[in-house]
């Protein structure tokens, strides 16, 4: 599965608990450090405790990392690319509400060029 493809089913596993955390570990590990924190810093701001669907993609993500704390290790790595400066100088997380797969599109696309 391509960087995007992978990056894009993770985020989706999470909302919608289509998949088990070991899968979901599997395939953070095999993508960018840039894009595991995109993906973690979209669930945050996206689903804080004021948004009525966060409860089952919040009680996902803390499994996620309390099970595999490694994956927080790989998310603050990157937070130092310089993607995530561009990223930060240039865009809100929340301008692609409901929309992680163009979130993740942007970030790839800048990982790959």
């Amino acid at each position: 599965m391509s960087e995007l493809r992978s990056a894009q089913w993770a985020v989706d596993a999470i909302e919608n608990g289509t998949s088990n955390a070991a899968t979901i570990y599997k395939t953070l590990t095999d993508i960018d450090p840039v894009s595991v924190c995109f993906i973690f810093k979209y669930i945050r701001e996206i689903y804080s405790p004021d948004n009525p669907q966060s409860m089952g993609v919040i009680e996902r993500m803390v499994e996620l990392t309390k099970t595999y704390d490694d994956l927080v290790k790989i998310a603050k790595k990157g937070e130092k690319d310089s993607v995530y400066e561009w990223f930060s100088d240039t865009y809100r997380i929340k301008e692609f509400k409901g929309r992680p797969n163009d979130l993740l599109a942007l970030i790839v696309e800048k990982l790959e060029s």
